[in-house]
């Protein structure tokens, strides 16, 4: 089994947090680069939620094929119980 990289899921959280943050701020001031700064952390929120949706499909079609692994297993031990 793949093992859960949880970098990925953490870097989102902060990027969400700095997000936060930097909306607070537009909200507060409504400068420009206050907006400047909301768009590029919710640039980087989309940049980090692709990759781990995909790090996640992976991980997932991983353990479909493990499941079929196992299945093809007993059925092959079932099919030797049967022909004794």
């Amino acid at each position: 089994m793949i093992p859960r990289d949880e970098e990925l899921h953490d870097k989102l959280m902060e990027a969400f947090r700095e997000y936060f943050k930097a909306n607070q701020a537009w909200l507060a001031k409504g400068t420009r680069r206050a907006g400047m700064d909301t768009r590029h952390w919710l640039s980087e929120i989309r940049h980090f939620a692709i990759m781990r949706r995909q790090e996640i499909q992976v991980w997932r079609r991983a353990i479909e094929k493990e499941k079929a692994q196992r299945q093809l297993q007993k059925a092959q031990e079932q099919a030797e119980k049967d022909a004794i």
